[in-house]
């Protein structure tokens, strides 16, 4: 750091009246400019490229080295902010690191998860439900507010009805039913139905609430690295479809 040395003597040591001459020539040697006074004038703007993605590593670093190229030199960055910086950086990169090694691991789990599915009832939106050999099926629908007496019309794969049953909705929001305990005389086949289902609230007329399609999960495949979940025998669901999986 360069610094300024008042003279302390009581008269000076230079002639200042004169100007100075060079040994060589005679001539006056150029006058010595004055110090700039007041505060550094701030560089001219500088225009950042422009990237619509999230900034990354090395965007962060470069960045980082030019705001140390281009620092004023009378008004250096703060070794604290220089620190924060650092840490931010470290930070982004560690953050990038997990964010590609959790995209690593997602398929992994997500099929390891649709294994462990298979066996059990998965529930997607929809309107359709299996019955098996006993006679037993599952219904889930979400009535939202409405409570009351409720009607399921079941219906086969020609879209002929083959069955009605009333029930009675006392909760709201999303509920199951066993289709073996509403058609017992005489009970459904075995297979594949369509259905659906309304509620009359405070006696008026019927209306439709929302279904789901429910089944038992008999299998699993892969479709370009997305495992495939099949319902019943005929209907396949992405695993990201499901709303649930039942025991």
């Amino acid at each position: 750091m360069i610094t300024s040395t008042r003279n302390s003597f009581a008269s000076p040591a230079f002639n200042t009246t004169a100007p100075a001459t060079t040994p060589a020539t005679g001539n006056p040697s150029a006058a010595v400019a004055a110090p700039p006074k007041g505060k550094a004038e701030p560089s001219a703007p500088r225009t950042l490229p422009t990237n619509s993605k999230v900034m990354g590593r090395d965007e962060f670093l470069k960045l980082f080295v030019a705001q140390l190229k281009n620092q004023d030199p009378t008004n250096p960055m703060d070794g604290k902010d220089m620190a924060a910086q650092l840490a931010q950086f470290s930070t982004v990169e560690q953050l990038i690191a997990m964010n590609k090694r959790a995209d690593e691991l997602a398929p992994l789990v997500e099929g390891q998860m649709a294994m462990a599915a298979v066996g059990k009832i998965g529930v997607t939106p929809g309107n359709s439900t299996f019955v098996d050999s006993t006679g037993k099926g599952t219904i889930v629908v979400d009535t939202g507010a409405k409570v009351g007496p409720g009607r399921v019309t079941v219906t086969n794969s020609k879209g002929e009805v083959v069955g009605t049953a009333n029930v009675t909705v006392n909760k709201t929001g999303q509920q199951s039913f066993e289709l073996g305990s509403l058609f017992t005389a005489p009970p459904l086949a075995a297979g594949q139905y369509s259905y659906k289902f309304e509620v009359a609230t405070d006696g008026g007329q019927f209306q439709a609430v929302t279904t789901y399609t429910a089944g038992r999960i008999t299998g699993m495949r892969y479709e370009q690295g997305t495992p495939i979940l099949t319902i019943g025998d005929s209907i396949n669901v992405p695993m990201s479809k499901l709303t649930q999986i039942r025991g």
